[in-house]
């Protein structure tokens, strides 16, 4: 059974072969089979298909309808279809709005996976859409972190420690963005371990929501204690 929540996911790297290992692992949780190598760009597989953007200046609307008229069909032999774009960086504003509907109204047969360098120069609301991995991102043991074991201890006092990092903007903001890459390491053990990453997506899309919230200026507190009774423990 297909485990993920959501069918829209940006990983973050310098080249198409530092991604490879961890495209591999998305694959096999996408389509519940063992990958080979050499099939993860398999343009022989009629289930994948790619926006190259490599050799681009840069990758503009007309690029995106193409993308889109091949993704209408259901798959052909695998759960879920497959749309790679390389380079995603390179999107123009307007193919990146065009992209955005597209993701909305995505199927749960179809799957776009956005392969970036820079993941700043993508749009906030196509960044909402997806979910991060990282290339080069430690493991869980790796990070260290006044803030973490706010997760490992009852609400009663870990809303004592939120009302003490919510009397700053800067440490509200640290303490989102820690979270955030603390799930991210999370999601990607999981995808290595073949486990459910159902849990850890909500709460990478929770810490998401809040960091929404916190820039405009909502309350610090209520939105760091609304998070903390939503994530999945």
């Amino acid at each position: 059974m297909l485990q993920s929540t959501t069918m829209t996911y940006l990983i973050v790297g310098k080249t198409r072969e530092s991604v490879q290992p961890l495209l591999k692992n998305l694959l096999e949780k996408l389509w519940n089979r063992e990958v080979r190598d050499e099939e993860i760009f398999s343009e022989k597989n009629p289930d994948i298909h790619i926006l190259d953007g490599r050799e681009s200046n840069s990758l503009g609307i007309e690029d995106i309808k193409r993308l889109q008229k091949e993704m209408m069909f259901s798959p052909f032999k695998e759960r879920v279809q497959i749309a790679y774009i390389l380079d995603a960086e390179k999107l123009t504003p307007q193919a990146q709005n065009s992209l955005l509907k597209t993701l909305e109204e995505s199927s749960g047969n179809t799957a776009y996976i956005l392969i970036t360098k820079n993941d700043k120069s993508l749009l906030p609301t196509v960044l909402s859409r997806c979910l991060k991995l990282y290339t080069n991102i430690n493991l869980q043991e790796d990070i260290e972190s006044k803030y973490i074991n706010i997760l490992e201890i009852d609400t009663v006092e870990a809303f004592v420690k939120i009302e003490e990092i919510a009397k700053e903007k800067s440490s509200t903001e640290s303490f989102l963005r820690e979270l955030e890459r603390y799930f991210q390491a999370e999601l990607e053990r999981k995808l290595v371990e073949k486990n459910s990453i159902i849990g850890v997506s909500s709460n990478i899309k929770q810490v998401m929501i809040a960091q929404k919230r916190i820039k405009a200026n909502g309350n610090k507190r209520l939105i760091l204690e609304n998070l903390l009774l939503h994530l999945v423990r």
